[in-house]
């Protein structure tokens, strides 16, 4: 049962109480699921795949083929869009996973030729795994503030993939102005957004503030204790991210994914 629906089935004075326990039971419900999955769930693979916790973490979601599928389906709209804006796979690059989690994406993009590929997280655990199974040197962890341990103009593509769905405005900004130091002039800027299909389900009152600035960041108690508190949850109208985006890049693009409920957006430093 989903959050919104638990509540229409209780009395509006009996709802602060109610959502507690809920929250509590979703995560320990959750917990035991992901125990069960490490267990007896998780496939016998050639490749290996993080703990089920970890595959949570990324994406809300536990089954391993999802987790794979998912991935390798990013890292070809990453190749894509890229090539799309200029960028030739054939030439040498450095190319950075802003946010790379526990390699779901990155693990696919790693053996691209002519690619120096590093990945960057804050979560520390995420980051251990993809050190020990994936690539030592090329993962490293990073706090939740700027700056990044690389030189100015380091790198010729940067995605980020379900961060700035999660950052309130001011890290947004900051994260922002510290990627683009570290963008070559002519590099490319990927990132995603909650898009349109991300905004139906919200409430009115959230509808209305999106509505009115094009930006909002809320808490989600269901996830406390398993996400950092500041690692929320935000929403981006396509006016509000472009002009933002367009006063320190150039040639900004916002690209809908349909059956998703996150956008692309493209921009590239002038």
């Amino acid at each position: 049962m989903t959050p919104v629906a638990f509540e229409r089935l209780i009395p509006f004075a009996w709802k602060p109480a109610a959502k507690a326990i809920y929250y509590r039971l979703f995560r320990l419900n959750l917990r035991t699921r992901c125990w069960f999955a490490d267990r007896f769930r998780t496939p016998r693979l050639k490749v290996p795949v993080p703990p089920a916790m970890l595959r949570f973490r990324v994406s809300e979601s536990i089954p391993v083929e999802e987790f794979l599928r998912v991935g390798e389906a990013w890292a070809n709209l990453i190749r894509l869009h890229s090539e799309d804006m200029g960028q030739d796979r054939g030439n040498a690059r450095r190319v950075l996973d802003f946010g790379c989690g526990c390699g779901r994406t990155a693990r696919w993009l790693l053996g691209d030729r002519n690619t120096e590929f590093h990945g960057v997280d804050v979560d520390q655990e995420a980051v251990a795994w993809c050190q020990q199974h994936l690539t030592p040197d090329r993962f490293a962890v990073t706090g939740p503030a700027p700056p990044l341990l690389y030189p100015d103009e380091h790198f010729d593509v940067i995605y980020c993939l379900s961060v700035f769905t999660h950052l309130n405005e001011v890290m947004q900004d900051a994260w922002l102005q510290e990627l683009r130091r570290i963008l070559r002039p002519g590099g490319v800027l990927l990132l995603t957004v909650h898009g349109i299909n991300a905004a139906k389900g919200m409430d009115a009152e959230g509808q209305r503030i999106l509505q009115a600035s094009g930006f909002l960041h809320r808490r989600s108690p269901k996830l406390s204790g398993l996400l950092p508190d500041w690692y929320q949850t935000t929403w981006h109208s396509e006016e509000y991210i472009v002009g933002r985006l367009s006063a320190g890049f150039s040639d900004v693009r916002y690209r809908t994914i349909p059956d998703s409920v996150q956008d692309i957006v493209l921009a590239k430093r002038p």
